[in-house]
């Protein structure tokens, strides 16, 4: 009886500390992207740990142990969760960008000024090559 009452007391720790990383790795996401739900969000983390692991292991995030250390090493600066939660972020914000422009089409000349002014000089001047390369949208008649 002692065995099965310390198996559970461990089985319970790996568990519980798994799911307090996994709240906080939800918590950062959710943070970037108010609009994900929690159901994308842990599909989210799952294939990131699949990607990381590979997918031969994929069966892996079955595994408390495993998946709270992977977790504690993700949750660091410089990981490949921070990394995708960046892009995450990235994504999120020229999405409003475009959303919003595309709701106020008359804002869009002064968004663009106002940006421009922003950037580094290095950046303003690659804009500037790639604005005059674009083609002109043909309108139909």
């Amino acid at each position: 009886m002692l065995l099965i009452g310390k198996k559970s007391r461990e089985y319970f720790y790996w568990r519980l500390k798994r799911l307090i990383l996994q709240d906080e790795a939800k918590r950062r996401i959710l943070d970037v992207n108010r609009d994900l739900k929690h159901g994308q969000v842990a599909s989210m983390l799952c294939r990131w740990f699949v990607e990381a692991e590979g997918a031969d292991k994929g069966y892996l995030w079955e595994d408390n142990k495993g998946v709270v250390k992977w977790l504690e090493e993700q949750l660091k600066d410089g990981s490949m969760v921070n990394e995708n939660i960046k892009c995450l972020q990235r994504d999120t914000v020229i999405n409003k960008i475009r959303s919003l422009i595309k709701e106020n089409p008359e804002v869009s000349m002064d968004s663009v000024i106002h940006i421009t002014q922003l950037m580094p000089q290095n950046q303003r001047n690659e804009a500037v090559k790639i604005l005059t390369s674009m083609e002109p949208k043909n309108k139909t008649s």
